[in-house]
């Protein structure tokens, strides 16, 4: 998934389409005739193909096989409906009405969720100069939110709300992409078909009907380097699987009718509004939950630790996430046992008197009065921070609703989902934790992505995991990928180089 625009070789081949796509004759069309598309209604397209007949076109033709598989179909899908003043950036998208945007916002459920987006990416994006984009499955900008000066920028290039960056628009760009295929998507300066886009970058992730499964809609990353860096596509993920959440919690709105949207079906009840085994089955539709978002715990990476935007402790992040990995609960000797090393580690205690929290001991009762106070604290930070869980007791457990990257990370790997696992864990869990249950969930979950990278990963999938630092001497896998590469591809030369360094040190 990782752009590759910053490799000179790679943007050399970039810039050698772009120069034969500026001779080509436009539009281009398929062979046989027929009309230009139009954005993605129903679902994926196929890509567009260069019919033959002239030697700027087959020139074209080269070039383009040297442009990232996702980012050639995507231009051939768009080029179908471009004009040269198009490809140049001298239109500016088609743009809805105050009138039609507004009834747009209002036929999209994602206005119940903006709360969890705005917290999660929107907060951080404007701190970080990008921009938040949210759109419909028809390619339309609802929302565009974040730092004032990137907006004005964006602003300029017509992003903007109610603009239209379908890909037959506005040609390649990250949310176009996913609404054409239904993927999540980075794009990088010149991959951008529209010239006015080379000065950005964007990550894209697709947001889907809960009960359905059906494209509803796009969550935008737009800016810098920092928009297409290796977390952008995982909080753009994680995001939006806390809005899937809300929406699963949510009722379908009152003016929802087929076709729109949502359909009126209510969701089966959440496992936690189950009845009880002797008592009537409550109706799905008048299901009680205590909290209409969910919340996302992001424990994977190098990042601090966050829930929905708020940052914890790492004592507090590992009490939380060994609750949700152990999601019946644990008792109070459970929870000392995972979390506290035998003995205590010298980091452990430096670490707890940091926090201001007892450090770990061999005393049975020190270490529950520790924990006690722990989970004291945790309660209280859960509360200020209005956070949808709740930590109960006897035993420990949570409830409410919670979205932790690590557990999406591990159903996807059963789920045989790659792409989804890679997406959904940035990095390790806690890496800095040496809590024997937390050294125990990192093992498995980092020995089971890594296995399915071995295993089934395809060439992309293979070169975003060596982009991780768990992969960084990983002599197996970097063998792998120049096995996997192109004869051709620019990234041959890095693989080459990290295998020579490793046979050296080694050696």
């Amino acid at each position: 998934m990782a752009p590759t625009l910053a490799v000179g070789a790679y943007r050399r081949v970039v810039e050698r389409a772009h120069e034969s796509l500026s001779t080509a004759a436009l539009p281009l069309v398929p062979p046989g005739g027929g009309s230009p598309a139009t954005g993605s209604r129903t679902g994926p397209r196929s890509p567009r193909v260069i019919p033959a007949g002239t030697a700027d076109n087959e020139s074209l033709r080269a070039d383009l096989q040297g442009l990232r598989r996702e980012v050639r179909e995507s231009w051939l899908r768009s080029l179908s409906g471009f004009t040269a003043p198009r490809l140049l950036g001298e239109t500016d998208p088609a743009t809805l009405s105050d009138a039609d945007l507004t009834e747009a916002r209002r036929e999209q459920r994602i206005a119940a969720a903006l709360p969890i987006v705005r917290r999660m990416l929107v907060e951080p994006a404007a701190e970080a100069g990008l921009v938040v984009a949210i759109g419909n499955e028809h390619g339309h900008l609802l929302w565009v939110e974040g730092d004032r000066t990137a907006l004005n920028r964006a602003e300029a290039m017509g992003f903007v709300p109610g603009a239209d960056w379908s890909e037959s628009s506005m040609g390649t760009s990250a949310p176009g992409v996913v609404l054409a295929t239904g993927s999540a998507m980075q794009v990088s300066g010149a991959e951008h078909l529209s010239h006015r886009v080379h000065p950005w970058n964007c990550s894209a992730a697709p947001l889907t009907d809960p009960v359905t499964g059906r494209l509803v809609g796009v969550i935008d990353l737009t800016g810098g380097d920092d928009a297409v860096s290796p977390l952008a596509l995982p909080l753009l993920q994680s995001t939006a699987d806390a809005v899937h959440g809300a929406w699963r919690d949510l009722p379908a709105p009152a003016h929802a009718t087929t076709g729109t949207s949502f359909p009126t079906t209510a969701p089966s009840p959440p496992p936690s509004a189950s009845p009880a085994p002797d008592g009537p089955a409550a109706p799905a539709a008048t299901a009680p939950h205590r909290h209409a978002a969910a919340g996302l715990l992001r424990v994977t990476g190098h990042l601090r630790p966050m829930l929905d935007g708020v940052e914890l402790t790492g004592r507090h992040a590992e009490i939380l996430t060994l609750l949700a990995w152990h999601g019946t609960g644990l008792t109070g000797a459970e929870l000392e046992a995972e979390l506290y090393p035998e003995e205590g580690s010298v980091v452990g205690k430096r670490r707890a008197v940091a926090e201001g929290s007892r450090p770990a001991t061999a005393d049975g009762a020190a270490r529950a009065i520790s924990l006690r106070a722990e989970v004291h604290r945790l309660r209280r930070t859960l509360q200020n921070a209005d956070a949808p869980v709740e930590l109960l007791s006897r035993p420990y457990r949570l409830a409410g609703h919670v979205h932790v990257d690590a557990l999406c990370a591990r159903d996807a790997l059963r789920d045989g989902d790659l792409d989804r696992a890679l997406h959904a864990a940035a990095g390790p869990v806690l890496p800095r934790s040496e809590s024997p249950g937390i050294e125990a969930i990192r093992a498995e979950l980092g020995e089971g992505l890594r296995e399915a990278v071995a295993q089934d990963a395809d060439a992309e999938q293979l070169w975003a995991y060596l982009a991780r630092p768990e992969a960084h001497d990983d002599v197996e896998l970097w063998g792998a990928a120049l096995k996997l590469l192109p004869a051709d591809s620019p990234r041959r030369a890095l693989a080459v180089s990290t295998l020579e360094r490793l046979e050296r040190e080694i050696g």
